[in-house]
């Protein structure tokens, strides 16, 4: 697997499931990037709270879809992340 370094807040997710029958809108997948965070206006740092490994459910519209390697990945920034998975 090719080693990711997203900027700023965003985050590089494998994507592991379609749709969910609730909403064919929403997709799950894998953090397997994590960028450093974004800075604030008072220049101090806002770190990203997802960690590398976590499952998410984010929008299937959201970010941009990038294929490294034959492997499909969706580059997200964080707030376009609708949940944590609690598994």
């Amino acid at each position: 697997m090719p080693e990711f370094h997203p900027k700023h807040d965003h985050l590089i997710v494998k994507p592991i499931g379609g749709s969910t029958p609730q909403d064919p809108a929403r997709r799950t997948g894998e953090v397997v990037a994590v960028g450093p965070g974004r800075q604030l206006e008072s220049g101090k740092p806002h770190p990203v709270d997802v960690k590398v490994g976590e499952k998410i459910l984010f929008n299937s519209f959201a970010g941009s879809e990038i294929e490294v390697e034959g492997q499909a990945y969706v580059e997200l920034p964080e707030d376009e992340v609708l949940a944590l998975s609690a598994e």
